[in-house]
């Protein structure tokens, strides 16, 4: 009766050890299955990767002339900037000068006369300062003058210096000035000193 058990126990043990033997050969299959569906998976991302590559560098090698070509003319800009700015600031400058004086020629009343006209820029950071000198019959035309004047957008602050009688030719006239502000003629203060008066 051992005997039997023991022959029993060792068919048992043998059957155990045949399904751990399979168990163990199917996690190997399975394991080795997917190392090479991983492999060829890595392996086909790398090739196209590789291809990808190849083509981005192609492009590249095919672009190298167009990007050169830019670069020269970015340098050519960069080099001509300056003078362009040059030419742009003249323009504005020439275009604000001639509506200053057309507006004289045209809004002057009647029997007044321009005698003299300056620029004075003493601060860059400041507008220039413009003042126009004249002679008229009366304090009505250089009211009215002033006022036209403040019609004018490229003129602010404008303002009466000063004005007195005077004796031309036997006749009584009234000599005046008038000053006012170029507008945009004012250039920006240096960030040192933004910063100071900001601090205060």
């Amino acid at each position: 009766m051992p005997l039997i058990n023991l022959i029993q126990e060792q068919r048992l043990a043998k059957k155990r050890n045949e399904a751990k033997a399979r168990s163990f050969f199917f996690v190997f299959a399975g394991t080795a299955v997917a190392s090479v569906a991983a492999y060829g998976y890595f392996l086909f991302q790398t090739e196209s990767l590789g291809r990808e590559k190849a083509q981005i560098e192609a492009q590249i090698q095919k672009n190298a002339p167009l990007v050169k070509q830019i670069e020269e003319y970015d340098a050519e800009f960069a080099k001509l900037s300056p003078r362009l700015k040059t030419l742009e600031d003249a323009q504005t400058v020439s275009g604000r000068w001639g509506r200053i004086l057309t507006h004289l020629s045209h809004q002057t009343p009647k029997a007044t006369w321009l005698t003299a006209m300056r620029v004075m820029a003493a601060d860059a950071t400041k507008p220039i300062s413009l003042s126009v000198q004249g002679v008229s019959p009366g304090q009505e035309p250089i009211s009215e003058f002033i006022m036209r004047l403040q019609n004018l957008n490229d003129l602010e602050n404008v303002s009466l210096k000063y004005s007195q009688e005077k004796v031309i030719q036997m006749t009584k006239a009234v000599e005046f000035e008038v000053s006012a502000d170029i507008v945009g003629t004012a250039e920006p203060k240096p960030k040192e000193e933004t910063d100071e008066e900001a601090s205060k």
